[in-house]
């Protein structure tokens, strides 16, 4: 198995159209939930990249959801095909690499509270992998990208130099405006209501399509474009 450096992994991500690439040790994942850390996915595990892709900011100024909805599916295709690739090139190298879906298949899934899980918290893999922090919004919030950010991951069973954890705070201090501006409710600083929130932001059209209706957890973040 040749060795490779964290470098030529960030190097590719970026040739793979990723605009951010960040590597946690699999010991950072201690407090992971049984069932959902990475050494149950792929038990020789040593390290974690995570992969991140750019929405367009302009995409929050249209008020139609065909747009945002468009983006966001063309989004999670390109970091799931940059996860993909990347995990096939490592294992031309010798390495053992499994790309984890950025969203759908759901492994989890809970009908009654319409609560799905994927089978690795990507939102904590990216922080733990140095990109960013979470909000209270629940998504992760990076300092230049802010929270229009998509990602992905691949785990790898080598150990790579990581990277160390921000050092910034994502929020506003005092900040509530995703809490008070969500029609659901389903925000309470730390955690998100999934069943409460997908009855708002999700609607699926006559003609067999579907569009996220709501985005202003996203949208209305004084840091969706960033800390400035």
């Amino acid at each position: 198995m040749n060795q490779i450096a964290a470098a030529q992994i960030k190097l590719r991500a970026t040739e793979l159209g990723m605009d951010l690439c960040g590597i946690a040790p699999v010991e950072s994942f201690a407090d992971a939930p049984q069932g959902f850390h990475p050494a149950d996915i792929s038990k020789d595990c040593k390290s974690v990249i995570v992969l991140a892709a750019r929405f367009p900011v302009s995409t929050l100024s249209s008020p139609s959801p065909a747009a945002y909805t468009f983006v966001r599916n063309k989004v999670m295709d390109k970091v799931d095909a940059a996860t993909c690739q990347l995990a096939v090139e490592l294992e031309l190298l010798g390495s053992n690499a499994v790309p984890i879906p950025s969203s759908d298949p759901y492994e989890y899934w809970d009908e009654a509270r319409r609560h799905g899980q994927g089978i690795l918290s990507l939102k904590h893999a990216a922080v733990r992998a140095g990109l960013g922090q979470m909000g209270k919004n629940t998504l992760l919030i990076n300092d230049r990208l802010g929270n229009m950010l998509w990602l992905g991951a691949v785990l790898l069973n080598q150990e790579l130099t990581p990277d160390e954890q921000a050092g910034y705070q994502a929020c506003i201090t005092g900040c509530r405006v995703c809490l008070q501006a969500c029609p659901a409710q389903a925000l309470d600083g730390s955690t998100i209501v999934q069943k409460q929130c997908r009855a708002v932001s999700y609607k699926q059209t006559g003609g067999g399509g579907g569009v996220y209706t709501c985005n202003l957890c996203r949208r209305l973040c004084p840091r969706h474009d960033g800390i400035k």
